[in-house]
């Protein structure tokens, strides 16, 4: 939450009744901190900007890239996010979402090594110009997210009816469409108006909400075998409820993590394999991470082919040496066991059903 504004901010606190625990009360501070200079630049670019975002159009439409945590969609961020036809939102800006028009030129490069060289939970590329999730923004700009369900877990089942809003208020989904709107044109007119590939997992779940804001919008949804999602979200979330938490979580909420897991995730599953009939055949894709991986090049192209999306001379002659570049990439090694396997295909079998993975693993 570095980089929220006051205002918001507090509303959260309150809405959480200013519970926090004493052993955090250093990152209370930190973004209590942090949101003075938040406050005072993000007014200033209000004022300067408010005029011409709201004359913008959003065109190029977004290409949205959804799926659960841990099935590629970094990875396909950063793919298409090096198209020069093409922007993301960066690290610096989901963590400064209203005030980087002013400051994204100047900060990052005073701040060159503020942040780690990877992700805390695997050896993906950490930097302030690197591909981040605009849910982070959201968060910050709204308060309607599921990652506040992390800082605040004695509140967490408040905050999961954000994962797909069906249970959320008319004005709660209007406040979220406007603020993604507006972030994405933010985004827009720092890049000279370059489509943005937008890459947040609790949008899997949001496909009512992303067509009714952008009709023509472009989808990916990639998905990868349960028992490897699984496995590897509960790594991450070993690593990061432990970086965000504001409230020492109760005993329950750690050793109900599995449940909890699959909870999110059977929700995300249903809401994407139901609603992917709604986005227009021509408009999406989808495609499975053992078929992409190592394929990435001619799958690629096919998806360019019929998403229409121009230039792919272009941008393969830019994407060649970046695959290269990662060549000798190590994934985590997982640990599937047979517990894992039993309690996975017993809460995910509609993805097992969906998408025709394999009881047996390996298959």
């Amino acid at each position: 939450m570095t980089g929220v504004e006051l205002p918001e901010w507090l509303e959260i606190l309150k809405a959480n009744d200013f519970k926090v625990s004493p052993e955090y009360y250093h990152r209370l501070a930190w973004i209590t901190g942090w949101g003075i200079p938040s406050t005072v630049l993000g007014r200033l670019e209000e004022a300067i900007y408010a005029r011409k975002l709201a004359q913008m159009q959003v065109d190029p439409t977004p290409v949205f890239l959804l799926g659960h945590w841990r099935t590629g969609t970094t990875h396909l961020h950063n793919l298409f996010g090096r198209d020069p036809n093409h922007t993301v939102p960066t690290y610096y800006q989901v963590i400064f979402p209203t005030s980087f028009l002013l400051t994204g030129e100047v900060v990052p490069r005073i701040a060159a090594g503020a942040l780690a060289e990877t992700r805390s939970y695997d050896n993906v590329k950490q930097g302030w110009h690197e591909a981040a999730e605009d849910e982070i923004a959201l968060a910050k700009l709204t308060g309607l997210s599921l990652y506040l369900s992390f800082m605040f877990p004695d509140e967490a089942a408040r905050y999961e009816k954000y994962i797909d809003f069906l249970e959320a208020t008319p004005d709660e989904r209007e406040r979220w469409k406007s603020a993604l709107v507006t972030f994405i044109k933010r985004i827009m007119l720092a890049t000279e108006g370059k489509r943005v590939i937008v890459k947040s997992c609790p949008h899997t779940a949001r496909i009512r909400m992303l067509l009714e804001l952008f009709p023509d919008a472009r989808f990916v949804h990639i998905h990868r075998n349960p028992y490897e999602v699984f496995s590897s979200t509960l790594h991450m979330r070993s690593q990061t409820d432990w970086e965000n938490f504001f409230q020492r979580p109760q005993e329950e909420f750690i050793t109900q993590r599995w449940e909890h897991t699959a909870a999110i995730g059977k929700r995300i599953y249903e809401r994407v394999i139901e609603d992917r009939a709604l986005i227009p055949p021509e408009n999406f894709v989808e495609i499975a991470y053992e078929d992409f991986a190592g394929n990435e090049l001619s799958m690629l192209h096919d998806m360019y082919a019929k998403l229409r999306l121009p230039d792919w001379d272009r941008y393969e002659a830019t994407i060649r040496p970046y695959l290269d570049s990662l060549k000798g990439y190590k994934r985590n090694k997982l640990n599937i066991s047979e517990e894992l396997r039993e309690f996975v295909y017993d809460r995910w079998r509609l993805i097992f059903d969906t998408y025709g993975y394999s009881k047996d693993y390996p298959a």
